[in-house]
């Protein structure tokens, strides 16, 4: 199965779907948002000519020009598709509280003639992920089509429904619907099951320059019952009436950050393309997050690892990178439920694994403890915490009790070198001791010692600073870290972009200190010297010398992390009178954080990576640490901006 890549999703607090550029329905996860995408195919296709003598398009094929955007700052997605004398304009957005998708659909005759189409929604849907066993059906009373198998049920319904195809996927089936949308007529069958599949659609019968618009209703329930009854209560709602909520929701949602934003006091000095971008980065960021408490790295766009080994999962890591983002901007109330998560779920050992399913239980993983735990995670969760605390959050028992948990799991990871054991590092990748988290367990041992109020915990952060300072700092001309020690105790001396986490977010090295900062600035410098290449007309930075995946591209996540970290050490600069050096690196840092959008979705949503496998111009999108990163850089720009 090919890797398709979304362009936008939409979405609410508990369900979380994905579009393609076309207008097709890509994925739509369910019962929770890392949950299988029960859709194989939904796409939109038009049937041009007489029934029995025209053609039939794919909103798809090259015969079409097409254009995506979301409508203003709304989650309200617009999707043009523009070809033979016609535009199909179609409007998506989920209700809030509502495992709904409304499809306005707008046909427009751009010529002077009249036309005949017949506009259709093809649909193979494995519900639940299973593709047998699976029963579809016309309910004549509800005007309905439903899809279910066992606890997922499908009710399809509104006025863009006039005819109708229940068909069984594969070849060989006489009722298979995709070839019966070939000649423009469906044979209204109206019952199939097993690997079944259907369409549906409505004639559009215009004059020149006249358009219509009907509406789609897809409605998702753990019951057929209770899904046609969603459908039914929608519908007597009516579109236009959810539409204006969800604008004035998602207007009150944008407020606290346009006011954090505001607060800078540097948004008139910022480029209107970060300024909109970190807009859309707050109105896609709780999209991500389930109410379970955390949020998926990324929708799954590769349910069969085809390409990468999926992002459908919660990285505990990523999580407190996403939280810290949010918490940047003012939205404090993902904390508390992103932490009770981490206790509820923490390994009896005190750690936390590379990653899982939103309910708790662990995901496919390969980074296994002892010596292959990517112990990173446990270290972040942490210094997450200590943000929050810094921001006004109180923990609870539980919270006191991880803390010592983990904090405790970690002191047991240090060797006699004054840094942690064997590990897997940021990217998976390697096995040894790192500076990234090495300085991510020092920012939880900081943390540990604030809560729990034991002093070894503070000579344990004393401890790895110094092991990682006397073993990982390198260079001859200047000094700056390196990726650390390889799974044989020997040095690594790559540079590694991972190693900004020193700076930013944890912490280790102190800015105040003449000789640390000597070493941020030496960071700074051999990234660039090693790792920053010419993107798009602008600058990005790769993940570390020698990077062999994906051709070794820039990413996102380390690009916006050198912006951060130039910003940090631009602040302290200033400070002690180095304005000149200070401009340069907010300079820099302006010039990172508009490169990543160079490679955002249509829509601008930040994906990890700045290139697919296979030339893809992004890869995992959108990816919430990204956009959190992302909404922090901007914040900083800002007051960088404002001080200048």
């Amino acid at each position: 199965m090919p890797v398709y890549l979304p362009t936008s999703v939409l979405g609410n607090a508990t369900t979380l779907l994905t579009l393609g550029l076309s207008g097709e329905i890509m994925g739509w996860f369910y019962p929770s948002k890392d949950h299988s995408q029960n859709i194989h195919q939904c796409l939109p296709c038009v049937y041009l000519g007489e029934r029995h003598r025209g053609h039939l398009h794919w909103t798809y094929g090259d015969d079409w020009t097409r254009q995506q955007n979301y409508d203003g700052d709304t989650n309200i997605c617009l999707t043009e598709v523009v070809g033979h004398g016609l535009k199909l304009t179609f409007t998506d957005f989920v209700p809030t509280g509502e495992s709904v998708l409304v499809r306005r659909v707008q046909v427009d005759n751009l010529s002077a003639t009249r036309m005949v189409a017949q506009v259709f929604h093809f649909g193979d849907w494995n519900m639940g992920g299973i593709r047998m066993g699976n029963g579809v059906r016309f309910d004549h009373a509800a005007n309905a089509l439903v899809q279910s198998h066992r606890e997922v049920a499908l009710a399809l319904g509104g006025d863009a429904i006039e005819t109708w195809q229940c068909g069984k996927a594969g070849e060989g089936w006489a009722s298979n619907a995709r070839p019966d949308l070939d000649d423009g007529a469906l044979n209204r069958q109206d019952l199939e099951i097993g690997d079944v599949n259907w369409a549906c659609g409505f004639e559009a019968d215009l004059g020149g320059g006249e358009s219509l618009e009907r509406t789609l209703i897809f409605a998702l329930d753990n019951h057929e019952t209770r899904a046609l009854n969603t459908l039914h209560r929608v519908l007597e709602v009516g579109a236009e009436s959810l539409e204006a909520q969800l604008r004035n929701e998602d207007k009150k949602w944008l407020a606290a950050g346009l006011k954090s934003l505001k607060s800078t006091r540097g948004e008139k000095f910022l480029p209107d393309d970060l300024t909109v971008a970190y807009r859309r980065s707050l109105l896609c960021l709780p999209l991500l997050c389930g109410p379970e408490g955390a949020a998926v790295a990324a929708p799954e766009f590769d349910p069969e690892f085809i390409s990468c080994g999926g992002y459908g999962y919660h990285w505990p890591r990523d999580g407190g990178e996403y939280v810290s983002g949010l918490l940047d901007a003012g939205y404090d109330k993902f904390a508390s439920p992103f932490f009770g998560w981490c206790a509820r779920h923490q390994d009896e050992s005190g750690l936390w694994h590379q990653r899982y399913f939103l309910n708790g239980a662990p995901a496919p993983n390969w980074c296994l403890p002892p010596d292959t735990l990517q112990i990173d995670q446990v270290g972040a969760v942490l210094w997450a915490l200590g943000k929050a605390m810094r921001r006004g959050f109180k923990p609870k028992t539980q919270h006191i009790e991880m803390t010592r948990r983990a904090a405790d799991y970690l002191i047991s990871r240090l060797t006699e070198r004054g840094v942690h054991g064997n590990a897997f590092d940021t990217w998976e990748t390697f096995i040894g001791s790192f500076t990234y988290s090495n300085a991510a367990i020092y920012a939880a041992f900081v943390t540990a010692h604030r809560v729990l109020e034991d002093e070894k915990y503070a000579d344990a952060a004393s401890r790895i600073k110094n092991g990682v300072l006397q073993n990982f700092v390198k260079g001859d001309e200047y000094p700056y870290l390196v990726r650390g020690f390889d799974a044989h105790g020997h040095d690594d001396n790559t540079v590694d972009s991972a190693s900004l986490g020193a700076i930013d977010p944890f912490g280790l090295l102190d800015l105040n200190d003449a000789r640390e900062l000597e070493i941020a600035e030496g960071t700074l410098r051999a990234i660039t010297e090693k790792l920053d290449v010419g993107w798009m007309g602008g600058r990005a930075i790769r993940r570390f010398e020698g990077d062999a995946y994906v051709g070794g591209v820039p990413a996102c996540v380390n690009t916006l992390w050198m912006a951060r970290c130039c910003l940090h050490v631009a602040n302290r600069l200033d400070e002690i009178g180095r304005t000149d050096d200070a401009n340069q690196l907010t300079n820099r840092a302006q010039v990172y954080l508009q490169t990543v959008l160079r490679r955002a979705t249509p829509t601008g949503l930040l994906p990890e990576l700045m290139q697919g496998p296979t030339g893809q111009s992004y890869w995992a999108a959108p990816h919430g640490w990204a956009m959190s990163s992302f909404v922090s850089g901007t914040l900083m720009l800002a007051k960088r901006l404002a001080k200048s």
